[in-house]
């Protein structure tokens, strides 16, 4: 597999981003100047490229030009703190992919962990349900289904998975990205439970109506206890699995439940 290339002069930032692409499999190298990325490319063709805009011996948009220069296709992100209407529109003119916010990191992920894939199983930008999985990632998880495998065998089947392992996490990732259709959630988490979350995107869609959507939810647990499903249940999740979970199971639950909303949505 080819690798990444992120060019950053942080050293925070670049190594959580590698931390997470390599937790999905993708082997990263990372370069802190643009001397040290030309020296990488001129090796062999990354994956992609995120470069930050202000390096020690240059600029991303010197970067993305040597780069254009030779390859129109990689794909190319600026990730940068600075405002996207100082840069962007100059970017897209040289031929940038996209630009994203470095202040948001794990929107940042999801978005290079999504052409990698793409890159990687040389398929075109796919139409998938992205999908939130919220559960802490141990070795000993309470449903049994760590969130590397889940998304592995989702994305075989069209669902893209972004995963967080706080109830903050995904409180943010939600508020952030507005192209995840559907939460999966265990019943426990660090800092509150799936109810929370569930009680507080209701919460968010009263109030601020079409500002912020309510996404359905589907709890993934290892509890057997009848109390607790009733109460979830009670409160209106859209389906409540527990474990051992079956993951052909839970892919065609979640496909009937999406045709069945977009055909309320066609008849409304």
């Amino acid at each position: 597999m080819r690798k990444t290339l992120l060019v950053d002069d942080n050293k925070v930032i670049a190594q959580e981003l590698a931390r997470l692409l390599k937790r999905r499999g993708y082997e990263v190298q990372i370069a802190a100047t643009l001397a040290g990325a030309r020296e990488i490319i001129e090796k062999e063709r990354p994956l992609f490229i995120s470069s930050d805009l202000d390096l020690p011996d240059g600029t991303g948009l010197e970067l993305l030009d040597m780069v254009r220069a030779t390859d129109a296709d990689l794909p190319f992100f600026i990730v940068s703190c600075h405002s996207p209407s100082h840069y962007e529109p100059e970017a897209v003119r040289r031929g940038v992919t996209l630009c994203l916010d470095k202040t948001r990191i794990r929107f940042v992920a999801d978005k290079l962990i999504e052409y990698a894939y793409q890159q990687s199983c040389g398929e075109p930008q796919p139409d998938f349900h992205k999908l939130l999985y919220v559960h802490t990632d141990t070795a000993e998880t309470s449903n049994g289904l760590r969130s590397g495998v889940l998304s592995a065998a989702m994305l075989q089947s069209g669902f893209y998975i972004v995963a967080a392992e706080t109830l903050a996490g995904a409180n943010d990732l939600l508020l952030e990205d507005e192209n995840i259709e559907l939460i999966l959630c265990d019943t426990a988490l660090p800092d509150g439970s799936g109810l929370d979350l569930l009680r507080g995107q209701r919460y968010l869609a009263e109030r601020y109506g079409d500002l912020v959507k309510s996404r359905p939810l589907f709890i993934l647990t290892d509890s057997r206890d009848l109390a607790t499903e009733y109460q979830y249940r009670q409160a209106g999740v859209s389906d409540y699995l527990t474990s051992p979970i079956n993951i052909p199971e839970l892919i065609r639950r979640i496909r009937y439940f999406i045709a069945s909303q977009e055909q309320i949505q066609a008849v409304e």
